[in-house]
């Protein structure tokens, strides 16, 4: 059974998360393109290692082999 508080609750989360998002996309405007390749460097440096980090642990912890793990870059 819905009550009143949670339609309440679930317009607030709504609106808090869109005020969110809007602080995010306004700093996505304003980041230039040389901030844009820094921030896609780091990302593809800490997906990299996560990566690495991820298929060592699988292959330590079990015999099943690890297919390796591709990324799509923008």
């Amino acid at each position: 059974m819905t009550t009143n508080f949670d339609f309440s609750h679930a317009s607030l989360l709504a609106e808090q998360y869109q005020r969110e998002m809007d602080v995010i996309s306004a700093a996505l405007l304003e980041e230039s393109q040389e901030e844009r390749e820094e921030r896609l460097s780091l990302v593809h440096c800490s997906w990299s290692l996560s990566c690495a980090c991820f298929q060592e642990h699988v292959v330590e912890s079990s015999d099943v082999p690890v297919p390796s793990i591709a990324y799509a870059r923008p």
